[in-house]
């Protein structure tokens, strides 16, 4: 199936499908979201939570060769509220998280290719200053071929990914986890590839242009409740402002950790004085929309550049509302 999709995409592209949905779609704001590189000697089969290098850099060449105009989050935020105007076809550059592939990878290859980028950043992973045990247990299983482990070896993981559990209390037994499972940690603490940038390389990066914008503290809104999502915001808002004295755009734009929203989470980022917020439905964001449930087009190793151009030209975005709209009505 998914070699018949690929055909038809190419397909429709030679046949100018992609340029006429580009021209239906000039309104709309392509709000691309991804998250960190690859930064381990493994190969991988790839989601949207890492992507190879160079991945990244082609996306960012093929962004620039078909014309789409880049733009910052904010300019592109103040065009769909109808306080400004953006021109057609107009692609904002997101950045969940704060891992150090962004600021080793992403920063340096947005940087070569003059394009804004804007970085949802929480902010207590990168304070611990150390690998963010949850996410390296589940990859480290991931690279090792998911195969069957020891007893001893599964309660580890399963301690090292309950993120509930206290920090230490988690390294630890992501300690026992790989020694159970036979893995060396080694290959991926030299790299950083589980670790969030320092504040210091938060701050540079920033320096060097990049708008960091907030992303909640613990990344989890939790209950949704509005006390939980007000006390979030302030102490990611507080922790950033420390660590970017004189460097930082106002925090005034959100991301849902994890895409978890609803409209009560909404009206309490409205009270807090955030003016805009992302979630993880697939889509382009559109004037008139609800400013606090945007859509992004998230892209990964696993996507396609045929289907990256055809998520560009709004062609995706298109099948997808036929699609909804020929969802048959289920009958009560």
């Amino acid at each position: 199936m998914r070699r018949v999709k690929l055909a038809m995409l190419r397909t429709v592209r030679a046949l100018g499908g992609f340029a006429l949905a580009r021209r239906m779609t000039r309104s709309g704001v392509r709000i691309l979201c991804y998250h960190g590189t690859w930064r381990a000697a493994d190969g991988f089969a790839g989601d949207a939570m890492f992507m190879g290098q160079e991945t990244f850099r082609r996306r960012l060449e093929t962004i620039r060769r078909l014309g789409y105009p880049v733009v910052s989050l904010d300019d592109a935020v103040r065009a769909l509220r109808g306080a400004g105007r953006v021109p057609a076809g107009s692609v904002a550059i997101t950045i969940d998280d704060g891992w150090f592939g962004t600021y080793a990878d992403m920063v340096p290859a947005l940087r070569d290719h003059q394009m804004p980028a804007t970085l949802y950043c929480d902010s207590a992973h990168m304070l611990t200053r150390q690998s963010v045990p949850h996410v390296m247990a589940r990859w480290l299983r991931r690279v090792s071929g998911n195969r069957a482990m020891l007893p001893s070896a599964e309660q580890a993981f399963a301690a090292a990914t309950n993120v509930s559990a206290p920090l230490t209390e988690r390294l630890e037994a992501l300690d026992r986890f790989t020694t159970e499972a036979g893995i060396d940690q080694m290959p991926y603490r030299s790299t950083r590839a589980f670790e969030y940038m320092l504040p210091e390389e938060l701050h540079e990066a920033a320096s060097l242009g990049l708008d960091v914008q907030l992303h909640t503290h613990n990344h989890t809104l939790g209950d949704l409740s509005p006390a939980t999502v007000t006390n979030e915001v302030a102490a990611n808002r507080q922790a950033l402002g420390h660590m970017l004295p004189g460097t930082a755009a106002p925090l005034v734009h959100f991301c849902y950790p994890s895409g978890v929203c609803s409209r009560e989470a909404g009206d309490a980022l409205a009270r807090a004085g955030v003016v805009s917020a992302t979630t993880t439905q697939q889509g382009i964001a559109w004037p008139g929309m609800n400013p606090y449930l945007l859509p992004r087009l998230l892209d990964g190793e696993q996507v396609t550049e045929v289907e990256f151009e055809a998520e560009l030209s709004g062609f995706a975005d298109i099948l997808r509302g036929l699609r909804d709209v020929l969802k048959p009505v289920r009958r009560g």
